[in-house]
């Protein structure tokens, strides 16, 4: 038996509606905003942190990260916990560091350096270890300070 006009219209309406609300649900969800979760670091991160605050920030942030001997802020404790965390976003501390450390030449590592150094912070002030921290503002936006 073959397919009326009518019958086949309704099929290839059918087909369309079909494939223009699959488009839209696949637009809608590659659009979705990604969901904000708990600042995470890798522990290789923090080691290669470690190395690389020792060698460049030691002497003005101290061992402790409680300032150091050249009067630079601390990195943890009170007055540093209530500027940076209580569910800000991550990049807030990145492009502090990004755009104020080193004193001398601000900018001066490479983004994976800032994410190092500040995976080694984090660590210090008891952040958990887990998903590598990213290197890029727009991820770093959607990573919360939050223990």
């Amino acid at each position: 038996m073959m397919p009326t006009l009518s019958r086949t219209a309704a099929q290839f309406a059918l087909a369309i509606g079909f494939a223009v609300g699959f488009a839209a649900a696949a637009a809608a969800q590659s659009s979705a905003e990604p969901v904000e979760r708990p600042v995470s670091y890798s522990s290789e991160q923090a080691d290669r942190g470690k190395k690389k605050y020792i060698k460049d920030c030691v002497d003005c942030h101290g061992e402790n990260l409680k300032g150091g001997l050249s009067g630079g802020a601390p990195l943890r404790g009170l007055v540093f916990e209530e500027k940076f965390f209580d569910g800000l976003p991550a990049s807030i501390i990145f492009a502090y560091m990004f755009s104020t450390m080193p004193p001398d030449s601000p900018g001066r590592y490479s983004p994976n350096t800032y994410a190092n150094l500040m995976a080694y912070i984090l660590k210090r002030n008891g952040f958990k270890a887990g998903a590598p921290l990213p290197s890029d503002f727009d991820a770093l936006d959607y990573l919360i300070m939050e223990k």
